[in-house]
């Protein structure tokens, strides 16, 4: 069992959602390679109630919310991980996220292979992913997309980088596997539950666009 999450969440409809997002950004070669029982049982469990909704999610995304170039300057700002281990949490916590907000934006599907070349984050990571460090990495990330003044109006885009940016994670090898998951279920639930309910429930929430989401 994943530590610091409830048993609850996995079986509630964001992990479930999550599961169905995470699903349709695999590789395609992925999602052939994976067993017949596998498939169909998170078919059953997932994609049959959220497939057009996860769906939905994908295509804000993919509408260019992450298409913006990083400056040249990030690449050698990565690279950079001395007084990580020697500052203490408190004094580069926000370095970290800065550097892992700029990954996560970058660097896709070779997020884990990017982190794996930096030991001094990766050992960062391993010892302190918790749900307080998720938490200021999505807010973080989030912000660094749609800035705070425009949150209000724009809840699909944040729910749909929250989605992205826990698909994203869950490539990391942190253990267990899972623990990413749960985060961002329980991520979902805290900011967003009561917007999705407002807005009759995950599968009406999506249906069409509305005064919130004008920029």
């Amino acid at each position: 069992m994943m530590e610091d999450v409830s048993p609850l969440i996995t079986c509630s409809d964001e992990y479930r959602l999550l599961e169905t997002y995470c699903q349709k950004r695999r590789k395609p070669r992925a999602r052939l390679m994976q067993s017949a029982c596998m498939y169909s049982l998170e078919a059953q469990s997932g994609d049959e109630q959220f497939g057009d909704v996860a769906e939905k999610l994908t295509q804000i995304v993919d509408k260019g919310l992450l298409d913006e170039e990083l400056p040249q300057t990030v690449d050698k700002r990565l690279t950079v991980d001395e007084g990580l281990e020697s500052d203490g949490v408190k004094d580069v916590d926000q370095d970290v996220i800065d550097k892992l907000v700029d990954l996560l934006k970058k660097s896709g599907d070779n997020l884990n292979e990017r982190i794996q070349s930096n030991h001094e984050l990766l050992g960062y990571l391993q010892r302190t992913f918790s749900y307080d460090l998720f938490k200021k990495l999505t807010k973080t990330f989030i912000t660094s997309v749609v800035p705070e003044y425009l949150q209000s109006r724009r809840k699909r885009e944040q729910i749909a980088l929250a989605f992205e940016v826990t698909s994203r994670l869950k490539t990391l090898d942190l253990h267990p596997m899972n623990r990413a998951m749960g985060y961002g279920a329980q991520y979902l639930q805290e900011y967003f539950a009561p917007w999705v309910q407002q807005h009759g429930g995950w599968e009406k929430a999506f249906d069409n666009d509305d005064d919130e989401e004008v920029h």
